[in-house]
């Protein structure tokens, strides 16, 4: 039963409060009363009161001063969702509660998201707070709040002017239970036809090898792509984590994809077949790109047929997602059976202009499409930041609504909701456009922090196979490659290693870790050390900090590059076409840096801690205040010590009479310490081992050597020091060396 893991007295609060509400609906009781002079028909509760009485402390604190900036004591306006929505509900309803319903609906991306409101755990008081701003602006802040934490939030805007109110039934451009894509089609032809979208970010006139060709009375085909461009959609979504999922519906998933007879797909495949043959999310897909009047969708489970070279197809990802009409990103699906098509809570009930005291007008605000982007479940998965950055135009269908961007606009759906408070700060808006228009500018500088960026928004997404950490990223390291080269380079310098780039090298290797990680899920079997790849999946790294290259550092070679990844392409002799040469070299650069194993460089080279320093206790050296954490060294004067923090890989080195350098550790020890030869971390006891290598003018490598396997003249990296401004002379005389890191 859903109620088995649910605390007694929840079930039991929530049972209360539906009661109390059925028995305050009575006339006599009074719960529901009129009070809008500008509407007779607009009904509001005993709740819309403890609202008025926020206003009513609002318009005292405006009166003493205009520019008041503060916010309310809170109030509680309901005792739960399931009251709130039973005062929204059927027949003359509340309309304020109506709002306030939809506000709640409108934050949640997914349909689970919004089923879980009405979970009976989840039914605590909806506690309202009114926020005044010094430049006038006025918003409700709406929380539903248990005793340990905030379930959900909400906001609503308030203003002196009402908007109009949306037609009482769906119709063209207005939001209904079901998506009426009318309005959606009017905002893909004017990109198609009013934007430079198209001509100008299409990456080549190829198709993808296959497509499925979409025909009447739902049914599909496997076809290969045609000789000359065509409209196709892209879908982006996330096949789920087969961990929480019943062993049926994973092979479901993964049964989705096409078979292969001798290199060619399987008849049942080639030939019309069923769109419900396939799982939920891809069948609602092809229905929404019908309906847009698009024939062709590109799916990755079914258009890369089993057996095709993996390899190949991941290097052509900016051409599939690059060439497409849009890319429908499944913002509203958590994995592949989830439906994307289903009635939208937010619309049960039509829009209408709402008043609370004569003059106050309340709206709903929009969810910012970063919000969509970026805590969507889709968002977890490594596979999906390529096909959003690789895409031109690209349709997010969350629960609720759908949003539209493209490099010259981004659309809501509903057009009552275009109203978004003002950041705080003068941040633009983002774009998921943004490396696209980058790669076309060519801004040599921008270009690096972007793919720093990347490194930083890929590195905390999963994959279900982590032999795919290089391909899921491959699409993106080419389209790279092929803007700084260009079309009719001669010379060029760029050069594509393990997850890194040749140019920027010292920037790129001063990543690092928010916190020390788990060694035993470490990747370095398949990426080097010194690459962000060789990290564990699903790590927060930092890529950019401040940097400011050192003179003395230095990239020489890649010495070591694993034969399999060293691509057929090079081989080939020019075609004399020198677009095609130069795109086919890029393919080639991305999957021969898959295999760089070890690269030479040349720096300022050093002890990390000096070899008559003591080691103290981390908490012996830490000082705290509030929220403040700095060190204090009173306790060790005219001591060379050094301290390591076992919970987070933190370390310092402190020269007698010198300044602190505080580094970070890449790794964890294990509680079992075991394997001491092939373990990526530092040894308790070890620390004297480490080396540094300088990287620029306030960043190093944190470095041990690698003499326990057999390799003496090369390092592994540990860790990384950035930003010692106590101790900027740490590099002053020492030596320049080369180095070979592994």
């Amino acid at each position: 039963m859903l109620t088995a893991s649910i605390p007694e007295s929840h079930m039991w609060r929530a049972i209360d409060a539906v009661r109390d509400l059925f028995c305050a609906t009575i006339p006599s009781s009074g719960l529901l009363w009129a009070i809008s002079d500008e509407d007779s028909t607009q009904r509001q509760c005993k709740g819309c009161g403890e609202i008025c009485q926020l206003l009513r402390w609002g318009e005292v604190q405006r009166r003493r001063d205009s520019a008041y900036q503060g916010s309310s004591p809170p109030r509680i306006v309901h005792n739960s969702y399931l009251e709130l929505k039973l005062c929204a509900g059927g027949g003359p309803g509340c309309d304020p509660c109506r709002l306030l319903r939809r506000a709640f609906l409108l934050e949640q991306i997914t349909r689970q998201d919004a089923e879980r409101l009405e979970h009976l755990g989840n039914q605590w008081p909806i506690h309202a707070v009114l926020n005044l701003s010094s430049s006038g602006d006025t918003a409700l802040a709406l929380a539903i709040k248990s005793p340990k934490a905030i379930l959900f939030s909400a906001t609503i805007h308030l203003s002196n002017e009402p908007r109009p109110p949306l037609p009482r039934k769906p119709t063209k451009g207005a939001p209904g239970l079901r998506s009426d894509l009318s309005a959606l089609r009017q905002v893909i032809d004017s990109c198609h036809h009013q934007h430079s979208c198209s001509s100008n970010y299409r990456w080549s006139r190829r198709n993808p090898t296959w497509l499925l060709k979409i025909l009447p009375d739902n049914l599909v085909q496997l076809v290969e792509g045609p000789p000359e461009p065509v409209n196709y959609v892209v879908l982006s979504y996330s096949w789920g984590d087969p961990a929480t999922m019943p062993a049926a519906e994973w092979a479901r998933i993964k049964g989705a994809g096409t078979k292969t007879i001798n290199g060619r797909p399987v008849p049942e495949r080639l030939n019309p077949f069923r769109v419900r043959d396939l799982p939920e999310t891809m069948q609602d897909a092809i229905t929404i790109s019908a309906s847009l009047g698009v024939s062709y969708i590109w799916i990755d489970n079914v258009c890369i047929p089993k057996g095709t070279n993996w390899d190949t197809e991941a290097s052509l990802m900016h051409e599939v997602y690059g060439n497409s009409a849009f890319t429908l990103v499944a913002s509203s699906s958590a994995k592949a059976t989830d439906r994307l098509l289903y009635d939208r809570l937010a619309w049960t009930h039509p829009s209408k202009a709402c008043q609370l005291r004569e003059w106050w007008w309340l709206h709903n605000t929009q969810m910012p499409l970063d919000r969509v982007r970026f805590e969507a479940p889709v968002s977890l998965r490594a596979w999906t930041l390529q096909e959003e950055r690789l895409s031109p135009r690209i349709l997010y269908w969350a629960g609720q609504r759908w949003y539209w961007s493209c490099p010259e606009c981004q659309v809501a759906e509903t057009g009552e909701l275009e109203w978004a408070p003002p950041a705080a700060d003068t941040t633009p808006r983002s774009s998921p456009q943004r490396f696209l228009e980058l790669c076309r500018t060519g801004d040599e500088h921008l270009l690096h922090e972007e793919w720093l960026d990347i490194v930083e928004a890929y590195t905390r997404r999963d994959l279900v196979a982590p032999r795919d950490r290089f391909l899921a990223i491959a699409g993106l390291a080419v389209r790279f490659y092929n803007a700084k080269a260009g079309s009719g380079g001669t010379v060029i310098t760029e050069d594509y290693l393990a997850g890194l780039w040749k140019d920027n090298f010292a920037r790129h290797l001063a990543w690092s870790v928010a916190g020390a990680v788990d060694s035993r899920r470490s990747l370095q079997d398949i990426a080097p050390s010194w690459s962000w790849a060789s990290l564990p999946l699903q790590v927060h790294t930092r890529t950019k900090t401040p940097f400011k290259s050192s003179e003395h550092f230095k990239f020489i070679a890649a010495e070591h590059i694993d034969p399999a990844h060293t691509s057929s392409i090079f081989t080939r002799k020019t075609t004399g076409d020198p677009s095609t040469d130069y795109i086919n070299r890029g393919r080639a650069v991305e999957e021969r840096g898959r295999g760089v194993k070890v690269v030479e460089v040349q720096g300022r080279f050093r002890r990390f801690i000096s070899e008559d320093a003591q080691d103290v206790p981390w908490d012996a050296i830490e000082w705290k205040r509030g929220g403040r954490s700095s060190f204090d060294f009173g306790a060790f004067p005219g001591q060379s010590i050094y301290a390591r923090n076992s919970g987070n890989g933190s370390i310092i080195s402190k020269d007698a009479h010198s300044g602190e350098v505080v580094g970070q550790l890449d790794y964890l020890v294990p509680s079992d310490n075991k394997n001491r030869v092939m373990s990526p971390y530092v040894q308790e006891g070890c620390e004297k081992e480490i080396m540094c290598l300088e990287l620029g003018e306030l960043a190093m490598l944190l470095l041990v050597s690698n003499r326990r396997r057999g390799q003496p003249e090369s390092y592994r990296r540990v860790g990384v020091a950035i930003g010692y401004a106590n101790r900027k002379g740490f590099f002053y005389g020492c030596e320049t060396r080369k180095l070979r890191l592994a």
